[in-house]
């Protein structure tokens, strides 16, 4: 079988072109879900947003608790590749990264990039266990999403009203593309030789400065692989041990939605919270190629609403992605400060060699 066509990366102005066209579509996208909206929803929606009050303060809380278990887990699988980094060092460059990851099209992937290279100058942790040890975060982290989409789609079917089924089988087809995509992610890691097939791979790209880059980190390469195989080498509760904080991590994110809701004045139940907050994030990851989901997640969760029976849809819908998007605002801001205030954000520390 013939190996499809690499396509030559963009630069200059049709990179910035590009970067605007995605922007652009989840603007086009936001706009034609508050036009079907209305004009007399969204005075509605306003009415709830300042009827919650001062409780709207306590809206990124949650947020930062699920970043720390983020960080906890991140750092337990860097004890197990034998990197013992302080989890306040770690939780300060997952706030610095976070204004990336939200702010840009695509962020996800170039917030784990920056990730690689402030640990690499920062905490001098190798290149190829801080690949390894991001590439374990992810397939962790979906793996905690299976789960916790199953279990807010159950827990719908068990409480919720007849009405509710469509969300609650959603839910369930949700979890069923993610622990099939987990699945794939821990096959390929456990493998332990898929890197350093990529490798092989890029040394033949048609641009040389990536096939300078992939020659420099061949041994990085073959580390992650390395560094995934041993970690699936321990015992089961040591994976253990570092899944739970992002289980935790999805039930926090999901406990957000049912507080801003409940704030909101609409009947829900965790499960709808679970489910609605669930496949937002899903369809969020999907569409990664516009800064933070704009629209697209907007207009699915204001659709869920309606299917999930909630009062005044539309209007608790513009009102709940207000509130959403403006604790986003916050962290982004929050984000870009740390990268601003320290001065040794891009410090090289000596690294350890890892021949």
């Amino acid at each position: 079988m013939l190996d499809p066509p690499v396509s030559p990366a963009r630069t200059g102005p049709s990179r910035w072109l590009f970067a605007l066209a995605r922007l652009g579509v989840g603007l086009l996208v936001i706009v034609v879900v508050l036009r079907a909206i209305g004009s007399t929803d969204l005075a509605r929606a306003a009415r709830a947003v300042r009827g919650a009050r001062w409780w709207l303060a306590l809206v990124p809380l949650p947020t930062l608790v699920a970043m720390s278990l983020d960080t906890w887990g991140w750092r337990r699988i860097l004890q197990v590749l034998g990197r013992n980094i302080s989890w306040r060092r770690l939780l300060e460059l997952r706030l610095s990264v976070e204004s990336i990851v939200l702010a840009l099209p695509g962020g996800s992937v170039a917030g784990e990039g920056m990730k690689l290279a402030l640990m690499e100058r920062r905490m001098a942790v190798p290149f190829g266990t801080g690949a390894a040890s991001l590439a374990l975060t992810k397939a962790l982290l979906t793996s905690a999403a299976a789960l916790y989409l199953a279990a807010g789609a159950a827990l719908l079917l068990m409480t919720g009203a007849a009405g509710t089924r469509a969300p609650a089988l959603l839910g369930l087809g949700g979890a069923a593309f993610t622990a099939l995509l987990a699945v794939v992610l821990v096959s390929i890691l456990r493998g332990g030789a898929a890197f350093h097939a990529l490798s092989r791979r890029l040394s033949t790209f048609p641009v040389a400065a990536v096939r300078t880059w992939i020659a420099t980190r061949q041994v990085s390469f073959g580390r992650v692989d390395t560094d995934a195989r041993a970690f699936f080498a321990t015992p089961r509760t040591t994976q253990l041990t570092c899944f739970a904080p992002f289980l935790l991590e999805w039930l926090t994110e999901g406990f957000e939605t049912f507080i801003i809701l409940r704030c909101l004045h609409a009947a829900v139940g965790f499960g709808d919270a679970l489910v609605l907050d669930g496949v937002g994030s899903l369809l969020r990851t999907i569409v990664f190629f516009v800064p933070a989901g704009l629209g697209f997640q907007d207009g699915a969760q204001v659709a869920l609403l309606g299917m999930l029976g909630v009062g005044d849809a539309p209007a608790t819908g513009a009102a709940f992605i207000f509130i959403k998007r403006t604790k986003e605002l916050f962290w982004i801001v929050t984000g870009a400060s740390f990268l601003a205030v320290r001065k040794d954000s891009w410090q090289r520390t000596p690294a350890p060699s890892e021949d």
